[in-house]
Protein backbone atom coordinates (compact mmCIF):
# COMPACT_ATOMS: atom_id res chain seq x y z
CA UNK A 1 0.00 0.00 0.00
CA UNK A 2 1.27 3.46 -0.89
CA UNK A 3 1.62 5.79 2.06
CA UNK A 4 2.60 9.45 2.11
CA UNK A 5 3.60 9.87 5.73
CA UNK A 6 2.52 13.42 6.42
CA UNK A 7 4.12 13.88 9.84
CA UNK A 8 7.58 12.56 10.66
CA UNK A 9 10.37 13.82 12.89
CA UNK A 10 14.01 13.16 12.08
CA UNK A 11 16.58 14.09 14.66
CA UNK A 12 20.28 13.47 15.00
CA UNK A 13 20.65 14.12 18.71
CA UNK A 14 24.31 13.16 18.77
CA UNK A 15 25.00 16.18 16.54
CA UNK A 16 22.06 18.51 17.22
CA UNK A 17 20.99 17.88 20.80
CA UNK A 18 20.75 21.60 21.55
CA UNK A 19 17.82 22.02 19.17
CA UNK A 20 15.39 19.81 21.13
CA UNK A 21 15.39 20.59 24.85
CA UNK A 22 11.65 19.94 25.03
CA UNK A 23 11.96 16.44 23.63
CA UNK A 24 13.98 15.08 26.53
CA UNK A 25 11.66 16.77 29.00
CA UNK A 26 8.31 15.63 27.60
CA UNK A 27 9.11 12.44 25.66
CA UNK A 28 12.18 10.79 27.20
CA UNK A 29 10.97 7.42 25.88
CA UNK A 30 11.84 8.44 22.32
CA UNK A 31 14.91 10.52 23.10
CA UNK A 32 17.26 8.87 20.61
CA UNK A 33 18.35 9.42 17.03
CA UNK A 34 15.67 8.88 14.38
CA UNK A 35 16.91 9.19 10.82
CA UNK A 36 15.72 8.20 7.33
CA UNK A 37 17.01 4.63 7.63
CA UNK A 38 15.13 4.21 10.93
CA UNK A 39 11.88 5.32 9.31
CA UNK A 40 12.57 3.13 6.29
CA UNK A 41 12.94 0.11 8.58
CA UNK A 42 9.70 0.96 10.42
CA UNK A 43 7.80 1.26 7.14
CA UNK A 44 9.17 -2.05 5.88
CA UNK A 45 7.92 -3.84 9.00
CA UNK A 46 4.51 -2.24 8.47
CA UNK A 47 4.34 -3.42 4.86
CA UNK A 48 3.76 0.01 3.34
CA UNK A 49 5.46 1.71 0.43
CA UNK A 50 6.32 5.18 1.71
CA UNK A 51 6.53 7.35 -1.38
CA UNK A 52 6.90 10.65 0.42
CA UNK A 53 7.54 12.07 3.88
CA UNK A 54 6.45 15.42 5.26
CA UNK A 55 8.89 16.44 7.97
CA UNK A 56 7.44 18.69 10.66
CA UNK A 57 9.71 20.71 12.92
CA UNK A 58 9.80 19.87 16.61
CA UNK A 59 12.64 22.18 17.58
CA UNK A 60 12.12 23.96 20.87
CA UNK A 61 15.29 26.06 21.14
CA UNK A 62 14.86 29.67 19.92
CA UNK A 63 14.95 29.83 16.13
CA UNK A 64 16.53 26.38 15.89
CA UNK A 65 14.08 25.71 13.06
CA UNK A 66 16.41 27.66 10.77
CA UNK A 67 19.31 25.24 11.25
CA UNK A 68 16.98 22.25 11.15
CA UNK A 69 15.42 23.31 7.83
CA UNK A 70 18.89 23.77 6.35
CA UNK A 71 19.89 20.27 7.52
CA UNK A 72 16.67 18.77 6.14
CA UNK A 73 17.25 20.49 2.82
CA UNK A 74 20.51 18.56 2.56
CA UNK A 75 18.64 15.30 3.23
CA UNK A 76 16.03 16.22 0.61
CA UNK A 77 18.66 16.88 -2.01
CA UNK A 78 20.17 13.46 -1.32
CA UNK A 79 16.77 11.69 -1.39
CA UNK A 80 13.85 13.83 -2.63
CA UNK A 81 11.28 11.57 -0.91
CA UNK A 82 12.87 11.70 2.57
CA UNK A 83 11.74 14.35 3.19
CA UNK A 84 9.60 15.30 0.22
CA UNK A 85 8.26 18.35 2.06
CA UNK A 86 9.49 20.40 5.01
CA UNK A 87 7.24 22.13 7.52
CA UNK A 88 9.60 24.48 9.31
CA UNK A 89 9.05 26.80 12.21
CA UNK A 90 8.28 30.40 13.02
CA UNK A 91 7.97 32.56 16.12
CA UNK A 92 5.35 35.27 15.52
CA UNK A 93 6.59 37.20 18.58
CA UNK A 94 9.74 38.21 16.72
CA UNK A 95 9.85 41.53 14.91
CA UNK A 96 8.01 41.67 11.58
CA UNK A 97 11.34 41.93 9.75
CA UNK A 98 12.71 38.85 11.55
CA UNK A 99 9.58 36.83 10.86
CA UNK A 100 9.82 37.68 7.19
CA UNK A 101 13.56 36.92 7.12
CA UNK A 102 13.00 33.55 8.81
CA UNK A 103 10.39 32.60 6.23
CA UNK A 104 12.65 33.67 3.40
CA UNK A 105 15.61 31.72 4.73
CA UNK A 106 13.61 28.51 4.99
CA UNK A 107 11.94 29.04 1.62
CA UNK A 108 15.37 28.74 0.02
CA UNK A 109 14.75 24.99 0.18
CA UNK A 110 12.61 23.75 -2.72
CA UNK A 111 10.98 21.31 -0.27
CA UNK A 112 9.74 24.04 2.10
CA UNK A 113 5.95 24.06 2.30
CA UNK A 114 5.03 25.96 5.46
CA UNK A 115 5.43 26.23 9.20
CA UNK A 116 4.21 25.04 12.53
CA UNK A 117 4.44 27.41 15.48
CA UNK A 118 5.27 25.55 18.67
CA UNK A 119 5.47 28.65 20.84
CA UNK A 120 4.45 32.27 20.92
CA UNK A 121 1.07 31.87 19.27
CA UNK A 122 -1.73 34.08 20.55
CA UNK A 123 -4.69 33.67 18.19
CA UNK A 124 -5.96 37.15 19.15
CA UNK A 125 -2.64 38.93 18.60
CA UNK A 126 -2.03 41.15 15.59
CA UNK A 127 1.43 39.60 15.25
CA UNK A 128 -0.09 36.15 14.68
CA UNK A 129 -2.51 37.47 12.06
CA UNK A 130 0.39 39.25 10.34
CA UNK A 131 2.43 36.01 10.25
CA UNK A 132 -0.50 34.11 8.78
CA UNK A 133 -0.92 36.77 6.10
CA UNK A 134 2.71 36.23 5.10
CA UNK A 135 2.06 32.50 4.81
CA UNK A 136 -1.05 33.01 2.71
CA UNK A 137 0.65 35.49 0.41
CA UNK A 138 3.43 32.97 -0.24
CA UNK A 139 1.11 30.01 -0.73
CA UNK A 140 2.48 28.28 2.38
CA UNK A 141 0.72 25.97 4.82
CA UNK A 142 -0.07 26.75 8.45
CA UNK A 143 0.40 23.34 10.11
CA UNK A 144 -0.69 23.70 13.72
CA UNK A 145 -1.70 21.83 16.84
CA UNK A 146 -5.09 23.29 17.77
CA UNK A 147 -6.53 21.65 20.84
CA UNK A 148 -10.33 21.55 21.22
CA UNK A 149 -10.27 24.10 24.04
CA UNK A 150 -8.39 26.50 21.74
CA UNK A 151 -10.61 26.04 18.70
CA UNK A 152 -13.03 28.85 19.50
CA UNK A 153 -10.13 31.31 19.83
CA UNK A 154 -8.64 30.19 16.50
CA UNK A 155 -11.86 30.46 14.50
CA UNK A 156 -11.80 34.30 14.11
CA UNK A 157 -8.11 34.19 13.20
CA UNK A 158 -8.54 31.50 10.55
CA UNK A 159 -11.81 32.96 9.28
CA UNK A 160 -9.90 36.16 8.62
CA UNK A 161 -7.53 34.29 6.30
CA UNK A 162 -9.84 32.22 4.07
CA UNK A 163 -7.12 31.86 1.42
CA UNK A 164 -4.66 30.30 3.89
CA UNK A 165 -4.12 26.53 3.76
CA UNK A 166 -4.50 25.22 7.32
CA UNK A 167 -3.75 21.74 8.62
CA UNK A 168 -5.01 20.88 12.10
CA UNK A 169 -2.41 18.47 13.40
CA UNK A 170 -2.77 15.40 15.58
CA UNK A 171 -6.57 15.32 15.34
CA UNK A 172 -6.61 18.12 17.92
CA UNK A 173 -4.47 16.15 20.40
CA UNK A 174 -7.38 14.66 22.38
CA UNK A 175 -7.06 14.23 26.13
CA UNK A 176 -8.45 10.83 27.18
CA UNK A 177 -9.21 12.27 30.63
CA UNK A 178 -11.55 14.90 29.20
CA UNK A 179 -15.05 14.33 27.75
CA UNK A 180 -15.07 12.97 24.21
CA UNK A 181 -17.93 15.34 23.41
CA UNK A 182 -15.74 18.35 24.22
CA UNK A 183 -13.04 17.13 21.85
CA UNK A 184 -15.57 16.54 19.08
CA UNK A 185 -17.16 19.97 19.58
CA UNK A 186 -13.78 21.65 19.21
CA UNK A 187 -13.00 19.72 16.05
CA UNK A 188 -16.45 20.59 14.68
CA UNK A 189 -15.62 24.29 15.03
CA UNK A 190 -12.51 23.81 12.92
CA UNK A 191 -14.26 21.59 10.40
CA UNK A 192 -16.78 24.37 9.74
CA UNK A 193 -13.94 26.35 8.11
CA UNK A 194 -13.48 25.09 4.53
CA UNK A 195 -9.77 25.94 4.42
CA UNK A 196 -8.93 23.67 7.39
CA UNK A 197 -7.81 20.09 6.77
CA UNK A 198 -7.39 17.45 9.45
CA UNK A 199 -4.18 15.49 9.89
CA UNK A 200 -5.05 12.24 11.65
CA UNK A 201 -1.87 11.70 13.59
CA UNK A 202 -0.56 11.87 17.13
CA UNK A 203 -3.24 9.58 18.56
CA UNK A 204 -0.64 7.08 19.73
CA UNK A 205 1.07 9.92 21.56
CA UNK A 206 -2.11 11.39 23.03
CA UNK A 207 -3.86 8.14 23.98
CA UNK A 208 -0.72 6.07 24.67
CA UNK A 209 -2.10 3.25 22.56
CA UNK A 210 -2.35 2.30 18.90
CA UNK A 211 -5.15 -0.23 19.36
CA UNK A 212 -7.74 0.16 16.62
CA UNK A 213 -10.63 0.08 19.07
CA UNK A 214 -9.22 3.04 20.99
CA UNK A 215 -8.36 5.08 17.90
CA UNK A 216 -11.57 4.34 16.03
CA UNK A 217 -13.91 6.93 17.67
CA UNK A 218 -11.44 9.73 16.94
CA UNK A 219 -10.63 8.66 13.38
CA UNK A 220 -14.27 8.12 12.48
CA UNK A 221 -15.27 11.46 14.00
CA UNK A 222 -12.61 13.27 11.97
CA UNK A 223 -13.86 11.61 8.80
CA UNK A 224 -17.44 12.46 9.69
CA UNK A 225 -16.71 16.11 10.49
CA UNK A 226 -14.18 16.99 7.80
CA UNK A 227 -15.05 14.43 5.16
CA UNK A 228 -12.61 12.09 3.46
CA UNK A 229 -11.44 14.83 1.09
CA UNK A 230 -10.10 16.99 3.97
CA UNK A 231 -8.39 14.29 6.04
CA UNK A 232 -5.17 12.33 5.72
CA UNK A 233 -3.14 9.95 7.86
CA UNK A 234 0.34 10.42 9.29
CA UNK A 235 2.51 8.49 11.74
CA UNK A 236 4.01 11.19 13.97
CA UNK A 237 6.95 8.83 14.37
CA UNK A 238 8.96 8.33 16.39
CA UNK A 239 6.78 10.14 18.97
CA UNK A 240 3.71 7.97 18.42
CA UNK A 241 6.01 5.10 19.35
CA UNK A 242 5.05 5.76 22.97
CA UNK A 243 1.76 4.04 22.10
CA UNK A 244 2.94 1.16 19.92
CA UNK A 245 4.99 0.26 16.88
CA UNK A 246 4.75 1.80 13.43
CA UNK A 247 3.31 -1.49 12.19
CA UNK A 248 0.70 -1.42 14.96
CA UNK A 249 -0.35 2.11 14.02
CA UNK A 250 -0.66 1.41 10.29
CA UNK A 251 -2.56 -1.79 11.01
CA UNK A 252 -5.03 0.23 13.09
CA UNK A 253 -5.49 2.79 10.31
CA UNK A 254 -6.11 -0.03 7.82
CA UNK A 255 -8.60 -1.80 10.08
CA UNK A 256 -10.58 1.35 10.83
CA UNK A 257 -10.87 2.25 7.13
CA UNK A 258 -11.49 -1.27 5.81
CA UNK A 259 -15.11 -0.41 4.95
CA UNK A 260 -14.17 2.53 2.72
CA UNK A 261 -13.79 2.35 -1.05
CA UNK A 262 -10.40 2.01 -2.70
CA UNK A 263 -10.35 5.65 -3.87
CA UNK A 264 -11.30 6.85 -0.37
CA UNK A 265 -8.48 4.89 1.22
CA UNK A 266 -5.99 6.14 -1.36
CA UNK A 267 -7.11 9.68 -0.58
CA UNK A 268 -6.51 9.19 3.14
CA UNK A 269 -3.22 7.31 2.87
CA UNK A 270 -1.57 9.27 0.07
CA UNK A 271 -3.48 11.46 -2.39
CA UNK A 272 -4.79 14.13 -0.01
CA UNK A 273 -1.40 14.73 1.63
CA UNK A 274 0.27 14.75 -1.77
CA UNK A 275 -2.14 17.47 -2.91
CA UNK A 276 -2.05 19.49 0.32
CA UNK A 277 1.76 19.64 0.40
CA UNK A 278 2.20 19.90 -3.39
CA UNK A 279 4.29 16.76 -3.71
CA UNK A 280 3.44 15.97 -7.30
CA UNK A 281 3.13 12.47 -8.67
Amino acid sequence: MEFVDAHVHYWDLSAHEDRYPGLQRFFPEVYSDYLPDDHRADAAKAGVDVTGIVHVSATSAPRAYLAETSWLDGLHRADPARPAAIIGGLDPRRSPDTVEEDLGAQAASPAFRGVRMLSGVDPAAAATARALRLLADRGLVFDQIIRPAEAAAYVPLLSGAPDLAVVAEHAGWPDPDEPFADWRAGMARLAALPNVHCKISGLGMALRTTAAGDLRPYVESCLDLFGVDRCFFASNFPVDGVGGTYADLLAAYREITAHLTGPERRALFSANARRRYRLGG
